[in-house]
């Protein structure tokens, strides 16, 4: 695996790694999808628990609308989404990050030139709140939410707009790591220089085949010879 990785930083070096939130670098248990079952069922639509596997990396909100037509049942049912998933998040300290070294791991990473940026299917208020809580903003250099881009994943827009921010017009030296089939195809459409499944989240070995390289956890970049 790391032959591979220092092969693609010799090529293309390795200018900046893009990380999902959730099941990559956040663990919170699955919280968010039992989350969005919970409050489809709360207001009486039609939901099967096989429905959860569907919404893996996907956006909270576009799944939410996806069970109905109506605006303003749209809106509510975003609202206790937020209301509840907050709860359940920062009133409970049930979420901390994926390794109590993912900070060492990213900083040794900066240091070496590489900046780190996180994206995420959250909206963004949610996103900054777990930011704050576990101080990610110590180790991270930026980030960006599906809600402030036209799509969210698979489509390349996220991964884009932080290249943009970050200064980097080649995707060859960008590495997008995250945990569902909808994290590996985001980074395939932005045609990354690496997308990259990681065991930690939702996904396993045949969702996340597709990728170019699956890892089992985040901190095995520390494989990477800079």
């Amino acid at each position: 695996m790391n032959k591979i990785l220092n092969k693609l930083n010799s090529t293309y070096p390795i200018k900046l790694i893009i990380c999902d939130m959730a099941g990559t670098t956040v663990n919170e248990n699955g919280m968010v999808y039992d989350t969005l079952y919970e409050t489809i069922k709360k207001y009486g639509l039609m939901v099967n628990k096989n429905d959860i596997y569907k919404w893996y990396g996907k956006n909270k909100y576009e799944v939410l609308n996806n069970y109905t037509d109506n605006k303003k049942l749209q809106l509510k049912l975003h609202n206790n989404f937020d209301k509840t998933l907050t709860e359940k998040y920062f009133f409970n300290n049930n979420i901390k990050l994926i390794h109590h070294k993912l900070p060492d791991l990213f900083n040794d990473l900066r240091k070496n030139g590489i900046k780190i940026a996180l994206n995420t299917e959250y909206g963004i208020e949610i996103q900054e709140n777990i930011i704050k809580k576990l101080n990610m903003n110590e180790f991270i250099d930026n980030y960006i939410s599906s809600e402030q881009v036209k799509y969210g994943r698979p489509h390349p827009y996220m991964i884009n707009r932080l290249m943009d921010i970050n200064n980097i017009n080649n995707p060859y030296n960008v590495i997008k790591i995250g945990d569902t089939e909808n994290d590996v195809l985001e980074g395939l459409n932005a045609e990354c220089g690496l997308s990259i499944g990681v065991l930690t989240g939702s996904g396993n070995i045949y969702d996340l085949s597709r990728s170019h390289l699956i890892m089992n956890s985040v901190m095995d970049l520390k494989t990477i010879d800079n």
